[in-house]
């Protein structure tokens, strides 16, 4: 019998995993379960429920691996599949108490209000204070962008003109500083 193999910090390998090999997701599983599982519980606030969604998590990236294009990294990939199972999960129970870890939805949230009385509003306050730092965090290129496009809502032509740069050159700026963002936003959330 033969005995499986370490996993190491190069697992796992995209084309490895693709090809099926148990090893590989074996290995995904041990490195991601555990963040994968405090992300979504955030979210549903269900301990039971949570690890159900790692669980399926797991199931769909396992089925749908051919699926993935790389244009994101495989942890990333992960995460986005367990968010869409956990907000399916809010969709259909009666709870919509979760936090809500998208970036723009984070860039728009209402910057108004008094002394955080309510639970909701002190986690407001700490996300947003959260979401200042991380923008504070972006160099200025980007986060200029970031501040025209997502804050002040302006379109992509617009903050081109602004900017004097090119709308493809905006688009990346933008698609960039949000990247950044959000492993910023999940190193503080611990997702």
């Amino acid at each position: 019998m033969e005995m499986p193999h370490p996993c190491t910090a190069n697992d796992p390998n995209v084309d490895v995993l693709k090809a099926g090999s148990e090893h590989a997701f074996r290995c995904l599983f041990e490195q991601e379960r555990e963040r994968l599982r405090r992300f979504v519980l955030k979210l549903v606030d269900d301990a039971d429920e949570a690890e159900n969604i790692v669980q399926e998590t797991f199931t769909e990236a396992y089925q749908q691996i051919e699926d993935f294009r790389g244009e994101s990294s495989v942890s990333t990939w992960l995460f986005s599949i367990a968010r869409h199972l956990a907000y399916g999960h809010l969709r259909t129970s009666d709870r919509h108490n979760y936090l809500e870890h998208e970036t723009i939805e984070f860039l728009q949230a209402d910057q108004g209000g008094s002394a955080a009385a309510t639970r909701k509003e002190v986690e407001l306050s700490e996300r947003k204070q959260i979401m200042h730092d991380a923008l504070q965090e972006l160099p200025e290129h980007y986060r200029r962008v970031v501040q025209l496009r997502d804050l002040e809502e302006k379109s992509t032509r617009e903050t081109a003109e602004q900017l004097e740069l090119t709308e493809v050159n905006v688009r990346v700026r933008l698609h960039r500083a949000r990247k950044q963002l959000r492993e910023h936003l999940c190193e503080r959330m611990e997702c």
